[in-house]
């Protein structure tokens, strides 16, 4: 019998590569271990790896320098920065975005502005962070990272030109207004954290974008922050297909009440995915008030924290014929005991993934 060709085993179709591989995106070791199966599994395993890349003053010099070598086969890969700053000198970062354009070797698609505590971001670091702009989709900003003044980030957020999404929860120590100012990215999602929202979305609100981006996340609202949120969802709306708000009500320092009379659902004509999560659970008359108020006839997912213990006949809305697209009702903080009393409606409707 004729041995096996062993050249040839292992050779899988690329699609199945791809598979594994992105099945295990987010586990390092095991990228490690299919980078060094075979040449055809380097790419994707490198993608996963290497496609975001996180900086700080203690390795910036050996990543350029790592660049900078003819030797150097990451490049490639690299699509992303997260860029860790700490208090103090932070004129580094201004030489390492120099030698970053003059190398001229990767292309940044998402970039993070992250702080070791309460890091104010410094003058250096605002003027050289346009240089990483032109070509950035994606712009995230941590919890930890202070700027002195709303209208220094407004201008920072006005350099990129090609941003589709924006994730901030950044503190400004004074919320000026931003006067003068043209934002012209066509953003399509916003993640905004108290206590960034506020003034963000005054803003956006302001230039004409927030009524045009179609994925919408709020956490941790507070009452200062319903004003907008109440002028924004007054609009019609024909863009936002998803709407996603966490809220607590020791930390917003307002009540479920208030919260469901700020949250006006009527305009959002598109609207696919709502997600409401809220401490403590909302009452099923305060999670029925809400649905009645709903016009789109697309909403396919539903994700809300109710009291199903309290009775699950008022939102029997879900499961009537004003939502025919639904398919997937997800009821959060709720015992399995009082669930069962769910199921047999989900049952009707055919809604029971979750």
């Amino acid at each position: 019998m004729t041995p096996p060709n062993l050249q040839s085993r292992g050779i899988f179709p690329p699609e199945l590569v791809d598979s594994i591989i992105d099945h295990n995106h987010s586990d390092p070791p095991t990228l490690m271990a299919c980078a060094l199966v075979s040449n055809n599994w380097v790419p994707s395993s490198r993608y996963h790896l290497f496609s975001t890349v996180a900086i700080s003053h203690t390795n910036a010099r050996e990543f350029i320098e790592l660049l900078s070598s003819p030797l150097c086969t990451i490049s490639t890969a690299v699509q992303g920065m997260d860029v860790q700053f700490v208090p103090g000198s932070q004129r580094w970062f201004a030489e390492f975005t120099r030698r970053m354009n003059s190398l001229n070797k990767i292309t940044i698609q998402s970039l993070g502005i992250l702080g070791s505590g309460n890091t104010v971001i410094r003058e250096e670091v605002q003027t050289a962070i346009p240089a990483l702009a032109p070509q950035t989709k994606i712009f995230n900003v941590g919890p930890s990272v202070i700027f002195g003044t709303f209208s220094q980030f407004a201008k920072l957020l006005c350099t990129f030109d090609t941003l589709e999404s924006l994730s901030c929860g950044c503190t400004f120590q004074n919320k000026d207004r931003a006067h003068g100012l043209r934002f012209k990215s066509p953003l399509r999602q916003v993640h905004l954290v108290t206590p960034a929202i506020k003034a963000v979305s005054e803003f956006l609100l302001a230039q004409g974008v927030l009524p045009t981006v179609s994925s919408l996340s709020l956490s941790h609202l507070v009452s200062d922050d319903y004003p907008t949120l109440t002028t924004f969802l007054a609009i019609p709306n024909d863009n936002l297909q998803s709407l996603a708000i966490k809220m607590n009500t020791s930390f917003s320092g307002t009540t479920l009440d208030s919260f469901t009379e700020a949250v006006k659902l009527t305009q959002l004509k598109a609207l696919l995915n709502l997600s409401i999560e809220t401490d403590p659970k909302l009452s099923p008359e305060q999670v029925s008030r809400l649905l009645e108020q709903i016009t789109s006839d697309n909403l396919k997912s539903v994700e809300i924290t109710m009291a199903l213990e309290q009775g699950a006949g008022r939102v029997d809305v879900l499961l009537s014929g004003k939502f025919p697209l639904l398919t997937k009702v997800k009821i959060v903080g709720s015992a399995w005991g009082d669930a069962r009393q769910f199921l047999p409606r989900c049952n009707a409707k055919n809604i029971l993934q979750e």
